[in-house]
């Protein structure tokens, strides 16, 4: 079932709250009850019907306040200049699984050339542990997350491309997440962002 999709207001006792509706649409805006597990809440903003993050200074993760077992994460990711990343089964900062987008005409694509990759985090420590790699990855593309218990699956543009197995961790927060330093930051979009 979609569990987090869009945010809409209910006036009772004359006071605003947020509630979360199953609807099936894409999130508009940032989820208003995601936070930033990693960097700093004025590293993101929402622009242009897309969530926009800026990076210099490492991890900045925007992440869920629930956690998620199995889940199908789908978003427009994009890039001009470093990758743009699904985070997922979070514990915190430095535990839990990415997703990297690294299109063409970066400069992370440059010296490593452009490939979508699963990565593990533990204890802050990174392993890649599944990569699908062609030339030519567009600027941006929808990307496909699909976990069930130890499965994840990954497509783009509805083409599955990464399908393992990893036991380590079996449920935590997703969200969206951008990485960069000051000689390569990185700026990256998510549009059309749906969770079920």
């Amino acid at each position: 079932t979609t569990v987090v999709v869009t945010a809409g207001v209910l006036l009772a006792a004359g006071t605003a709250t947020v509630a979360i509706y199953n609807t099936g649409r894409p999130i508009v805006g940032i989820p208003k009850n995601w936070s930033v597990l990693s960097g700093n809440a004025d590293q993101w903003s929402w622009a242009d019907g897309k969530i926009n993050a800026h990076s210099t200074t490492g991890d900045t993760i925007l992440a869920s306040n629930r956690k998620y077992r199995d889940v199908t994460l789908s978003v427009v990711a994009g890039t001009t200049n470093r990758d743009a990343d699904i985070a997922f089964r979070m514990q915190d900062a430095d535990n839990g699984y990415f997703l990297l987008y690294v299109p063409d005409n970066t400069s992370w694509a440059a010296e490593n050339g452009c490939y979508i990759a699963v990565i593990k985090r533990v204890a802050g420590e990174e392993t890649e542990i599944g990569t699908f790699k062609r030339p030519n990855l567009a600027e941006s593309a929808k990307i496909t997350l699909k976990v069930r218990g130890s499965n994840i699956e990954v497509s783009l543009n509805n083409t599955p491309v990464i399908n393992i197995y990893d036991t380590t961790f079996g449920s935590g927060f997703v969200g969206l997440r951008a990485y960069g330093d000051p000689i390569k930051p990185c700026d990256a979009t998510f549009a059309k962002l749906i969770i079920h």
